[in-house]
């Protein structure tokens, strides 16, 4: 049976092993100095730049892009092949999914909507919900909006790999009433089946981190029932317009029209994912996975991503900018192993970094960021892997290539 929501992995929470911690684990940067600089003109940093994404491809991605900022320099170069068994590159305009990256989009979307008068963040689950809240289960009573966008609704994970998935699409199978046909329609039937579940195992709902692609789909659903409004109409009115993003949702069954193709598999083993939309129980599967998508469905050019963390690095300098103020205050003030509003924190002895990682199948994303403003750098591939450690060949290439665009440039975490 296939996966419902096959939009993303876990991301770098406290436990997994990200380009920060093995940066710090090797030593690299700890004695170079506190600032950054890149000591090289732009043609010959962006070289640079561009050998790294080649080696990253020689040693078995399918395809890369590769970006770095910083208050001086905004460098994009991209590597590779579109496709296995095909000799067409892969393009600058070509637009990679980026999986669970895609939720601090859905957060500062979520944060501009309260500002303009949408959802309120502190809004809870029933007063989202009056017309059916008295079937949500008693332990969710108290959880807010925030609370599902910070992974405290102890909610299933749903990420691919538990039954709650599958339990979902045996419910929707035997549901012999007519399914919703729209997106928001789906994303509410999805939050009232899930709300009449018991929370996941051990778990206070309100209290304590537990990474769940779920509760984002819940914090969409609250917003269209508050709004009226699909939650892609308000994203593009929020984040994709104001802060000039090309991009689009992307559904984790390829279509006709695809041009770059996702591959999956342990290094050596690749195949090219081409999904299915079909299964002998539901048919239409790809529609309920769609819905789905504010967990993890967006896809951008490595220039758009690139922007997008321009911006950030710009807000949190002090500059003004179209990123929510509440978002912004609340990444400059993070600190320790935390996750505020779709990034993991983590602090070195120099710095605060904010990073995350995203997994569609046939794609993997990784960026980091610092908290001052200082740099940003990330990788978008069209190769995808995670093992049931949740190791990921595919993010330790990533990982490594990060931290030596880190050392080439000198900063020091």
């Amino acid at each position: 049976m296939p996966s419902l929501l096959t939009a993303a992995t876990p991301p770098a929470t406290p436990s997994r092993r990200s380009v920060l911690r093995w940066f710090l684990s090797t030593g690299l940067g700890l004695g170079l100095a506190a600032c950054g600089s890149d000591g090289e003109d732009d043609e010959t940093a962006t070289a640079q730049l561009q050998a790294q994404a080649d080696a990253a491809v020689a040693a078995g991605l399918v395809g890369l892009v590769l970006g770095e900022q910083s208050s001086s320099a905004n460098r994009v170069v991209v590597a590779g092949r579109r496709r296995l068994g095909q000799t067409a590159p892969v393009q600058a305009a070509d637009r990679f999914a980026i999986g669970s990256n895609t939720k601090a989009m859905t957060c500062a979307a979520v944060v501009a909507a309260a500002d303009r008068g949408g959802p309120a963040l502190n809004l809870t689950l029933p007063e989202a919900f009056p017309d059916w809240a008295g079937e949500i289960l008693p332990a969710y009573a108290g959880v807010t909006l925030t609370d599902l966008l910070h992974h405290r609704g102890g909610l299933p994970a749903f990420n691919g790999s538990g039954p709650e998935e599958e339990a979902f699409i045996a419910a929707v199978s035997a549901d012999p009433g007519p399914l919703p046909d729209t997106m928001a329609g789906r994303r509410a039937y999805f939050a009232r089946w899930l709300l009449a579940q018991a929370p996941a195992d051990g778990l206070t709902p309100g209290s304590g981190f537990h990474y769940s692609n779920a509760g984002y789909v819940l914090a969409a659903a609250m917003v269209e029932a508050h709004s009226g409004r699909s939650f892609e109409s308000l994203f593009d009115e929020t984040v994709v317009q104001p802060l000039g993003l090309d991009g689009h949702w992307r559904s984790p069954v390829p279509g006709a029209g695809d041009s770059l193709w996702g591959h999956e598999g342990a290094q050596g083993a690749l195949a090219v994912w081409e999904g299915s939309a079909d299964d002998a129980n539901t048919p239409n599967i790809q529609v309920w996975q769609d819905a789905l998508g504010p967990a993890g469905h967006w896809a951008c050019s490595g220039a758009a991503y690139a922007r997008w963390l321009d911006w950030h690095l710009r807000a949190l300098r002090g500059e003004a900018t179209a990123l929510p103020a509440r978002y912004v205050s609340d990444l400059r003030a993070a600190s320790g192993d935390r996750y505020v509003w779709g990034w993991q924190t983590l602090v070195t002895p120099n710095r605060t970094l904010l990073s995350h990682t995203g997994h569609e199948p046939g794609f993997m994303a990784e960026a980091v960021f610092d908290r001052s403003g200082d740099f940003a750098v990330f990788g978008l591939s069209n190769t995808g892997h995670m093992a049931e450690d949740g190791s990921s060949w595919v993010l330790g290439r990533i990982d490594a290539t990060l931290a030596e665009v880190l050392k080439l440039r000198n900063i020091a975490l």
